[in-house]
């Protein structure tokens, strides 16, 4: 059972990454501006003015974007078993990218955020309480990776992770709630942002808690 959820869920994440480094990296630094200013409005039009904004930081956008892409790669790297069991020196050089590739991600974030805000200042505020969250997750699970706790490290990153990696569920379920809600445009971003990032976390804690009963489940039948 166990194994079955944590291959779906590894499944659903891969494709929502994989949707927004094309939609977002591949399709914003690839396409034709004329072809993807259409696909982009197919959507909102009001989305596509948001990209320019968003374009005229483009230090701070290319890097969130790029790097963003990168660390949710890493990401998802490091929490597969057979990696880290067959590559133990990589995993841990990894980690420290990923570390790196966290400050970078919360940096550009906050920069963005507040230049370019799609919902005001309500967004960015609650962008600095996720950096502030999801920083501080990253800080924890590093610390007790370095007093050699694997089992808090390991759940305490597996936090970290969610709590960015709603950005990549946030996308599709704003574009859900433009068809199916008539309301604002910037309320149905701040409430589908809300609405993804308690999937994630609420995600996490259901994995943590299911390794938890394989891990004693294991310990009970070596005992």
């Amino acid at each position: 059972m166990t194994k079955t959820v944590a291959q779906v869920g590894k499944f659903v994440i891969w494709i929502s990454i994989i949707s927004i480094g094309l939609s977002g990296v591949v399709a914003h630094y690839v396409l034709p501006a004329p072809i993807y200013e259409a696909f982009i409005s197919t959507f909102s039009n009001s989305i596509y003015q948001q990209e320019l904004k968003l374009a005229s930081s483009p230090i701070a956008n290319a890097t969130h974007r790029i790097l963003g892409l990168a660390f949710f790669i890493i990401g998802m790297l490091q929490f597969n078993n057979d990696f880290r069991i067959k590559k133990p020196r990589l995993h841990r050089w990894f980690g420290k990218a990923y570390i790196i590739l966290a400050l970078f991600v919360i940096v550009t974030a906050t920069i963005l955020s507040k230049r370019h805000a799609f919902a005001g200042n309500l967004e960015t505020i609650l962008v600095i309480l996720v950096n502030i969250l999801f920083g501080g997750l990253v800080a924890i699970g590093f610390y007790f990776a370095r007093q050699k706790q694997y089992h808090k490290h390991r759940d305490f990153m597996i936090r970290g992770f969610a709590s960015a990696l709603f950005v990549a569920f946030h996308r599709p379920y704003f574009m859900g709630a433009l068809f199916f809600l008539d309301l604002p445009e910037p309320v149905l971003f701040l409430l589908s942002g809300v609405v993804a990032f308690l999937f994630c976390m609420t995600s996490a804690e259901i994995w943590i808690w299911l390794s938890r009963r394989q891990d004693n489940g294991v310990n009970m039948v070596e005992a």
